[in-house]
C-alpha cells in the first residue's frame, strides 16, 4: 500500500496536537481474542502494532477508545435490531459475558480513566450513542484520526458521520482492519470521494507529519 493515497491541501495544518483526537474503535476481545464468540477473528489483531505506534510515537494526548455494546438479550432491542439479535443471541451480553466486552490486554496499559468512552455504542457509529461526540467537543477537537475495526463497519459508518459534522478526518488504513476479505477496498472506495475532507494515510507517514510539525 502506498504511503499516501490521498493528500488534501490542509494535512500541513495538522500541527496543534490539543487539537487532534486519536480513536480507537472497538478493539474488543470478543472481536479479536475470545473464540467462543461469532465474531471473533484474530487476524485482525495484526493492526495493534500500529495502533500503539501511533500512541507513544506521535504525543497525541487525547485518545479514545470505543466499546461496542450489544444488549444483554434480544428482547432488549426493537424494530429491526430486535430481529438481528434474536437471530444473533450468541453475541448478546448473556452469552458472551463481561469480560468478552474489554479492550485486549495489549491496548490496556494505554487507556486512562478520560479515554474510555461510556459503554452506550449500540451501534455502527460513534457519534449515534455514548459520550464520544460530548468529549471530542470538549476537547475542542478539529481533526480526528481513526483506527480500529472494521474498516467498512463501524469505521467508515464514524468516518461519514465526523465528516458531516464537519470535522477534518484521517483515516490510518494499515491501523485500520476487516474481517471481510474486499473490506478495506471497499472501505478505501467510499473514502476516496471525500478528498477535500479526508486523509487516507498509512501509520509511517502520519507519524512522520506529526514528529516534523
Amino acid at each position: 500500500m502506498k504511503n499516501i493515497l490521498s493528500i488534501p491541501e490542509w494535512h500541513y495544518e495538522v500541527k496543534t496536537i490539543s487539537k487532534i483526537t486519536l480513536a480507537v474503535i472497538d478493539m474488543q476481545k470478543f472481536f479479536l481474542t475470545n473464540k467462543k464468540s461469532p465474531w471473533y477473528d484474530r487476524k485482525l489483531l495484526s493492526i495493534v502494532p500500529n495502533i500503539e505506534k501511533l500512541i507513544k510515537k506521535t504525543g497525541i494526548e487525547n485518545v479514545i477508545f470505543t466499546r461496542f455494546m450489544p444488549p444483554a438479550n434480544w428482547q432488549d432491542e426493537h424494530g429491526s435490531w430486535r430481529t438481528y439479535y434474536h437471530i444473533n443471541q450468541k453475541i448478546t451480553r448473556k452469552f458472551l459475558g463481561k469480560t468478552a466486552l474489554n479492550i485486549i490486554d495489549e491496548l490496556t496499559p494505554y487507556i486512562s480513566n478520560s479515554s474510555m468512552v461510556s459503554d452506550r455504542k449500540k451501534s455502527a457509529s460513534v457519534f449515534t450513542t455514548g459520550s464520544f461526540f460530548s468529549k471530542i467537543k470538549k476537547k475542542s477537537t478539529k481533526f480526528l484520526i481513526f483506527t480500529g475495526i472494521e474498516t467498512d463497519y463501524c469505521v467508515l459508518s464514524s468516518v461519514l458521520d465526523a465528516i458531516h459534522l464537519g470535522y477534518y478526518v484521517i483515516v490510518v488504513m494499515d491501523a485500520c482492519a476487516s474481517s471481510k476479505k474486499n473490506g478495506q477496498k471497499n472501505a478505501l472506495g467510499i473514502f476516496e470521494r471525500f478528498p477535500e475532507q479526508l486523509w487516507i494515510t498509512s501509520t509511517k507517514s502520519l507519524i512522520k507529519q506529526l514528529q516534523n510539525n
